[in-house]
């Protein structure tokens, strides 16, 4: 048996082989030997077979099965000898009997591509920093007592805030709608998405009061026959209701699972709550901060076109499921080749976070799976059945230790690379402006 590798375009390799004639037939000989031993023809007894027959009758068949089973072999030796990582099974491109009797055939092999040496040290990563204030924790229980509010019938003046109806229509040159009567909007002042035109111009009217005006409707606007449309609105106030918030009592302390029924305590349960997501969400940036610059400093890394072409198909499905389970049933497949450069980055984000754990011999931390575990169960009503539930799905525990490895990568990273701090308000980090 002869090796050789020859290289191919990047990552590609071609293993060619030649196997000797008398190596073949060795092997071809005692496998007929054995199939001698099993077959049953008529006329012969079972194991006396001639030989000149076995090879009549299944020559053929014992020659393909010792040569599958040899060019496996000699690859399989290949990759060993040359301590060969392959990201795929190798495909056989070649195969040619020789003119002695002996075989030579030539397969391609793509190799697991490896990243190169960063010098974290020179790398510099921005990572947002902030403190829960008093102001924060204010903000969060005012949201709180709006989850709870009443809404109470007004014959005042309409105010920010206040949740109104109205009865509309709305004529112009490229629409009318309804086409008979009006329709209803329910408006909520200072979050319902609608035009400014209208909010000022219901903002200071009371109940069974009118207003006409021209206005030019958004394109995302969630009436489609006005979306995008010119048009005279007429519309009467129908409704008018404004926000009562309820007292931060005993009572009210106590239905979001503060047992004491203490402001104190609430407000520390909140701090809690807001630190956990205030770490999470500066983690999460600087992962992806940190992720670009060291993506940046292996952009020479050569990516197997296979791998690209895997995961660009994998991501394009993940976007029609989750667009189906947002509802649209009938959501398109993209093409895949609209994922290149994600399917990109992605593969190297995970190829650099391998490599780091990798060199520097991580092990999942069973204690941070556990914390983990228990962080995400604390947001449901039941966490224990959901840390049970955990601990008895194979695929969500490995999902966590997946998380915990790449936090534990980060970690690292942080230590390394030049920070760069951007102080930041609570408000700022959670939510960042378009």
């Amino acid at each position: 048996m002869q090796i050789s590798i020859d290289q191919s375009e990047g990552l590609e390799r071609l293993v060619n082989v030649a196997l000797e004639a008398n190596d073949i037939q060795s092997k071809v000989d005692a496998k007929l030997i054995e199939l001698g031993k099993e077959v049953r023809l008529k006329g012969f007894r079972q194991g006396k077979v001639p030989k000149n027959i076995l090879v009549q009758r299944f020559g053929q068949h014992a020659r393909q099965e010792v040569l599958s089973q040899l060019m496996q072999d000699s690859i399989e030796k290949a990759i060993k000898d040359n301590e060969l990582e392959i990201i795929s099974a190798p495909e056989v491109v070649k195969a040619d009997d020789t003119d002695n009797g002996g075989f030579e055939f030539q397969a391609k092999v793509e190799l697991m591509p490896e990243v190169p040496a960063i010098e974290f040290e020179k790398i510099k990563v921005e990572k947002q920093v902030a403190e829960i204030s008093d102001k924060d924790i204010d903000g969060m229980i005012k949201n709180l007592q709006k989850q709870k509010q009443d809404w109470k019938e007004s014959k005042g003046k309409i105010a920010n805030n206040d949740l109104v109806t109205i009865e509309y229509s709305a004529k112009g040159k490229a629409v009318t709608y309804p086409a008979d009567g009006t329709e209803k909007m329910g408006i909520l002042l200072g979050e319902s998405s609608i035009p400014d035109e209208l909010k000022d111009a219901v903002i200071g009217l009371k109940v069974k009061e009118s207003a006409d005006l021209e206005l030019t409707f958004p394109e995302d606007f969630n009436v489609a026959e006005l979306a995008g449309k010119k048009a005279k609105l007429s519309f009467e106030v129908t409704d008018v209701r404004k926000p009562k918030l309820p007292k931060v009592d005993e009572e009210f302390v106590k239905s979001f699972g503060v047992e004491s029924g203490s402001e104190e305590d609430f407000k520390k349960d909140i701090k809690k709550n807001l630190d956990r997501e205030l770490t999470q969400t500066i983690n999460n940036s600087f992962k992806q901060n940190a992720l670009e610059a060291l993506r940046e400093a292996a952009k020479d890394t050569l990516l197997p076109a296979s791998m690209v072409t895997k995961e660009s198909e994998h991501m394009a499905m993940q976007e029609q499921q989750r667009a189906k389970q947002m509802g649209k049933t009938d959501a398109p497949l993209r093409d895949a080749s609209e994922f290149v450069e994600a399917a990109k980055h992605r593969i190297l984000n995970t190829m650099i976070i391998q490599d780091i754990a990798k060199k520097q011999d991580m092990k999942t931390d069973f204690a941070k799976v556990r914390e983990q575990i228990n962080e995400i169960a604390q947001t449901f009503e039941q966490p224990q059945e959901v840390i049970q539930m955990y601990y008895q799905n194979q695929d969500l525990m490995a999902s966590v230790e997946q998380n915990v490895i790449e936090s534990q990568v980060m970690e690292w990273v942080e230590s390394k690379v030049d920070i760069k701090e951007k102080k930041m308000t609570f408000d700022e980090i959670m939510k960042p402006t378009a």
